[in-house]
């Protein structure tokens, strides 16, 4: 189990360290995804070493998938149920909302799911926070801007979303979630808070995510070559799932209400194809080039660069620590570790 891996838990442990609360009643919705499941192992580090009292809700549609990922534990409570459902449990102090679909297969084969879940999950942690005054985090996404004419997007830039393109099923459904949480937060003075996440890896992906450069890393690990599937030219702000969830930890605490804070590391900016390389350099394999097939190319994004600026952020206090080489190494380090132990 990846959570088992020796380099994992030192990373976790270093986050956990970093958690300036010491505990409450915590929901993370999405809890077996990227995000969730680093944010659950996070959680459950905070109170086995560092005398934090976390009381953790992991709300998914699959008990035995949640058992299978974190084991029992007497501080880890399993909410199964779909969160296009109400949300019932009691006297939560904070929820993390990172349920979606978040792959382009999945957006090609499930767009109307796609935008369902995003925006009746919204709506189903935005009333349960109202009735309850709890403080809820979004994890929102970079392609909320859309398309621009400038490479450097920060909170406040916005542009045009294709909506004759099936996969602006997602990017058009999470521009509503975020319209929603800033809604609730000005007419129901609900407390919310919106991380804008560049793309995201680490060993948590899961092993159907279609995104390229989780696709690059199972290559790797495969010792195949990279299958690049465009020229690559577009540049994009990478970020290590570790400092992700470290820094929505610190907008949850420290973030203002009704406010959205981009979530990238300034050192982690790349080319898909520089991406490629770095992953292929540390695996020892190489990068070859081939098209995608028709409903992969349906879920895909134009290309066109997005470098998310980080400043609103780092006035939190909060810094990235991994570059995309060290993230990388730390991503090829775990999963090869976890498929040594099986």
């Amino acid at each position: 189990m990846i959570k088992d891996c020796m380099t994992y838990k030192t990373a976790i442990n270093a986050v956990a360290a970093e958690i300036s609360t010491k505990g409450g009643r915590i929901l993370v919705t999405g809890s077996t995804g990227l995000i969730g499941s680093c944010i659950i192992d996070v959680l459950l580090a905070a109170n086995a070493s560092f005398g934090k009292e976390y009381e953790i809700f992991a709300l998914g549609r699959s008990e035995e998938k949640m058992l299978n990922r974190f084991g029992k534990n007497d501080n880890l409570h399993f909410v199964v149920q779909d969160v296009t459902e109400p949300i019932t449990v009691d006297g939560l102090d904070h929820v993390i909302h990172a349920a979606s679909n978040a792959d382009p297969r999945s957006y090609a084969l499930y767009p109307a799911e796609t935008i369902i879940t995003n925006i009746k999950g919204a709506i189903n942690v935005l009333e349960y926070c109202k009735r309850n005054n709890t403080r809820v985090l979004l994890t929102s996404s970079f392609e909320v801007y859309g398309k621009l004419e400038q490479d450097i997007y920060d909170e406040t830039h916005y542009g045009i979303i294709d909506l004759n393109m099936i996969r602006s099923c997602y990017p058009e459904s999470k521009r509503t979630a975020e319209m929603l949480f800033k809604s609730y937060a000005d007419e129901y003075n609900v407390d919310c808070v919106i991380a804008r996440l560049s793309s995201i890896y680490g060993p948590t992906m899961k092993s159907d995510d279609s995104k390229a450069h989780a696709q690059f890393i199972r290559n790797a690990l495969a010792g195949e070559n990279i299958v690049l599937k465009s020229k690559g030219e577009q540049v994009r702000s990478y970020c290590y799932v570790m400092d992700a969830v470290s820094a929505l930890f610190a907008i949850l605490y420290k973030g203002k209400s009704g406010e959205a804070y981009n979530v990238a590391n300034e050192n982690s900016i790349a080319s898909i194809a520089e991406l490629a390389k770095t992953i292929a350099d540390q695996a020892g394999t190489e990068v070859v080039f081939e098209l995608p097939d028709e409903i992969e190319s349906k879920g895909f994004s134009k290309p066109q660069n997005c470098v998310l600026n980080t400043e609103k952020i780092k006035k939190l206090g909060w810094f990235g620590k991994y570059d995309l080489q060290t993230g990388i190494r730390e991503t090829l380090t775990v999963l090869t570790e976890n498929t040594i132990a099986e």
